[in-house]
């Protein structure tokens, strides 16, 4: 059997992995968390190994990981607005059922009707949001804790998206960081990535190894030459 102190080494950790090919390895990995993140569950893991990145290597000028980045944090926040909108829309019924179109209930939830949420634009959902769910939380007791729970869990998933899709990557330092301790904590979090994709992907090693490009930290890995200056 394997020894299990294999699992608690921090693997980066290796004078043999150079500084470009741990950059490289890390690019890589980021583009592919990104494009796996369109129900948002990676968007923690992209925004932590980001920050690590830029604390040791500085700002990230690979504009292909960049834009990867953007698009995955974007289609993770669209994908909640239109969750939002269609829930907002099922749940119309329930609402209307329990108090009637012309109560003041009602006018809570719908002030301007529900083509008002079904037309709504990134700069108000929020709003919108709040509206819905500070009225839910209003009515708990007619309309339960999990209609509450629903519109309250997509209210916290959008802010959380789009604040990371407005987080401004590499916005640190344009010089390498050249201390120890933040290649230290950029080799954790990467080791991290892999015991917790380990985990989600535990006995489906193909499905999990798509995260990563092994090719450029294994120890036949050959050194990613750093391009001259222009």
């Amino acid at each position: 059997m394997i020894n299990l102190s294999t699992f608690f080494k921090v693997h980066f950790n290796n004078n043999k992995i150079s500084d470009n090919n741990l950059k490289k390895f890390t690019e890589i990995h980021l583009q592919r968390l990104a494009a796996k993140n369109g129900g948002g569950q990676y968007t923690t893991m992209i925004t932590d190994t980001t920050t690590a990145y830029t604390n040791y290597f500085g700002k990230m000028t690979n504009e292909d990981t960049k834009f990867a980045i953007q698009q995955g944090m974007t289609f993770t926040m669209n994908n909640v607005v239109k969750s939002f909108k269609e829930t907002v829309s099922q749940k119309e019924g329930t609402i209307r059922g329990q108090w009637g179109v012309q109560s003041a209930e009602y006018q809570e939830f719908f002030p301007l009707g529900v083509t008002e949420y079904s037309n709504g634009i990134l700069a108000n959902m929020e709003l919108l949001m709040t509206r819905f769910a500070d009225a839910a939380t209003l009515h708990q007791a007619q309309l339960g804790a999990p209609f509450v729970n629903t519109f309250t869990g997509l209210k916290t998933s959008f802010i959380n998206a789009r604040q990371a899709q407005l987080l401004k990557i590499g916005e640190v330092t344009d010089a390498k960081t050249e201390t120890s301790q933040n290649r230290d904590l950029l080799e954790i979090q990467l080791m991290k990535n892999v015991l917790n994709l380990a985990i989600e992907y535990l006995g489906n090693e193909a499905e999990g190894l798509d995260f990563f490009d092994q090719s450029f930290i294994r120890d036949n890995a050959p050194e990613v030459p750093t391009p001259p200056t222009p």
